[in-house]
């Protein structure tokens, strides 16, 4: 079933990408379809498509840094084409999403950062 909605998902993609091109305002629609495209990027890591072992923490660790991993990018890079679209004169309301979006991307980054620092072994004096 999840097959059926990632395709539908991949063609509704295909088509803002397209409409967005021939409209005039293909940062637009990149902008949107990254972010979407990390959102369901996000679903997948979470609710792997094949089941994962949940009882090796290491696993669960590693999924949970993907999973950062990829909110931050769809955040930042959506944020950039945002900033590139405001740029453009795709439309002026970009220019309040850009700097939400890199914000949230920011954040994100801290958490990963913050994250790897607390997961690294201390050594001890």
């Amino acid at each position: 079933m999840r097959a059926f909605w990632l395709t539908l998902f991949t063609i509704g993609a295909v088509v803002v990408l397209v409409s967005g091109w021939r409209g005039g305002e293909p940062w637009t629609a990149a902008a949107f379809v990254v972010f979407f495209a990390s959102r369901a990027a996000r679903s997948i890591i979470k609710r792997p498509l094949f089941a994962a072992s949940e009882s090796d923490p290491s696993a669960v660790a590693r999924r949970l840094h993907r999973f950062l991993i990829v909110t931050a990018a769809g955040w930042l890079i959506s944020g950039v084409l945002a900033a590139i679209a405001a740029l453009t004169g795709e439309g002026q309301e970009w220019m309040y999403v850009a700097p939400c979006f890199l914000l949230m991307g920011a954040l994100q980054v801290y958490l990963i950062v913050r994250s790897a620092g607390l997961s690294a072994p201390r050594s001890r004096p």
